[in-house]
């Protein structure tokens, strides 16, 4: 791994926790511990996959992979109902979390005169484990509540087009 790579991935995984922990904490009142990714169950389905394309300082994607179960939990929390959950809420709430880690992340690296796009938020329910992408820049792991989440960042230092 090159200098300039190594150094992009620890500015990402410092911007990264600091923005899934205090988007969690604000956004569902609950806390995010960092937890080493050998130690996170094997993602077992299904579970929901919420990307966000990045396109401008650079070009990739923000995933954020999670159990069902965690992610009725969390949209509950962030809609304050705990009944029964439409599945329009928790694909619109799962949205509504990753671009706003998207957000933060991207706050974070760019300086303040920059600017940066993030695309729609996409969000699939998924039935059978597929296997990761193979760009992914930083991987970290998640324990909320009972259970955890996973979030992933793709991209490359090149400016998109």
């Amino acid at each position: 791994m090159g200098i300039e790579r190594a150094s992009l991935v620890v500015e990402s995984l410092n911007a990264i926790n600091e923005a899934v922990q205090d988007t969690l904490e604000t956004l569902t009142y609950s806390e995010a511990t960092p937890i080493p990714a050998e130690s996170c169950p094997a993602r077992g389905a299904p579970y929901y996959m919420t990307t966000v394309e990045v396109k401008r300082p650079y070009a990739g994607f923000i995933r954020l992979m999670i159990s069902r179960d965690m992610a009725i939990s969390l949209v509950g929390s962030m809609l304050g109902c705990s009944d029964q959950m439409e599945e329009e809420w928790v694909h619109d709430g799962l949205s509504e979390l990753v671009n706003t880690i998207g957000g933060r992340i991207l706050a974070h690296l760019v300086d303040t005169y920059s600017s940066f796009d993030l695309g729609i938020p996409q969000t699939v329910f998924v039935e059978k484990v597929q296997p990761g992408p193979s760009g992914v820049l930083v991987r970290q792991a998640y324990a909320v509540n009972e259970g955890h989440v996973e979030l992933e960042l793709e991209f490359n230092r090149a400016q998109a087009a």
